[in-house]
């Protein structure tokens, strides 16, 4: 994949992201007169209190924050915050004008369900590709890169204090619903972020046969690390194979170790994310080939014909 495609992906996704997440807002969350969190809910406030519209209200604190932020901390971190400044409030305003959009479904309930899982998708697929939501995220920042403070903490003081604010406006439902939604939100997101950047890490321990078994994973198509070990019981040396595969690979691993040494003592952990040639980038190396003198590094391979990895 080269640069230019791979840009034009990561401009889809910061796009379908924070449309997803105005979607949720404006469809299911607000028309259900649920507590919402971020900049969306002092809208929500600011819309009671004293009549303001959200969008609006949304749009102006955002680019206040823009420029606090773009004053306080530098070009390079208003560009990171950019997008999500404008595209949210855009978004969420188009939405709100749609009426055929408000109310999708009868049950508050699913209201919440679908508003957790649309807004935990949406943002999850923006913090993916390294872009940000603005709005309320640019104070803590701000507070931690001038003060120290831990922007967890303040991020989520921040929350409960406009969770307060719009207590005195919203049922018991509402509030529930709210909480509710935030929750499925959370839990959908973090999915999102490690979704397919993990893997399954397996050592292998073979006493007699570790060479054997390395080649026929290198052969397979799987990058292996070779550990000098000592047995701690009767003391011998002997190699350990690390090979971090695809979960879908890991019988085809076990089996392929098996069937050479069926004592092989296999241990298997899941890797919450994993970064470097064939999972995040590849380096294009050359078919399996026995010889080990003969062998080369697959970036090796590409910096010989002018590539770049991406």
């Amino acid at each position: 994949m080269n640069k230019t495609m791979k840009t034009v992906i990561d401009l889809v996704q910061l796009v379908l992201g924070n449309a997803m997440s105005a979607f949720a807002m404006a469809c299911f969350a607000l028309p259900y007169d649920m507590v919402v969190a971020g900049v969306t809910g002092i809208g929500r406030s600011a819309n009671h209190f004293f009549g303001f519209g959200v969008t609006p209200t949304v749009y102006v604190i955002n680019i206040a924050l823009f420029l606090l932020g773009f004053v306080l901390l530098g070009k390079r971190f208003a560009m990171t915050i950019a997008a999500g400044t404008f595209l949210f409030p855009f978004f969420l305003g188009v939405f709100q004008n749609i009426d055929i959009l408000q109310h999708l479904v009868e049950d508050p309930l699913m209201a919440a369900i679908c508003a957790g899982i649309m807004d935990g998708v949406g943002i999850g697929m923006v913090i993916r590709m390294g872009g940000s939501t603005g709005g309320i995220d640019v104070p803590p920042i701000i507070l931690n890169r001038k003060l120290g403070w831990k922007v967890a903490p303040v991020m989520s003081a921040l929350d409960v204090c406009i969770f307060i604010i719009q207590i005195p406006i919203t049922s018991t439902n509402g509030i529930i619903l709210g909480i509710f939604y935030t929750l499925i939100y959370s839990v959908v997101m973090n999915h999102i972020l490690v979704m397919n950047q993990g893997g399954v890490q397996t050592m292998i321990f073979s006493k007699k046969l570790s060479r054997t078994i390395n080649e026929k994973l290198l052969e397979l198509g799987y990058g292996t690390t070779i550990f000098p070990a000592k047995g701690g019981y009767i003391q011998e040396d002997f190699d350990v194979i690390n090979c971090v595969i695809s979960s879908r690979n890991l019988n085809r691993v076990k089996r392929a170790v098996l069937n050479i040494d069926p004592t092989a003592f296999i241990t298997i952990s899941n890797v919450s994310e994993v970064n470097g040639n064939g999972f995040t980038t590849m380096f294009w190396d050359e078919e399996y080939v026995p010889n080990v003198s003969e062998r080369r590094e697959g970036l090796d391979i590409m910096e010989e014909k002018g590539e770049t990895p991406e």
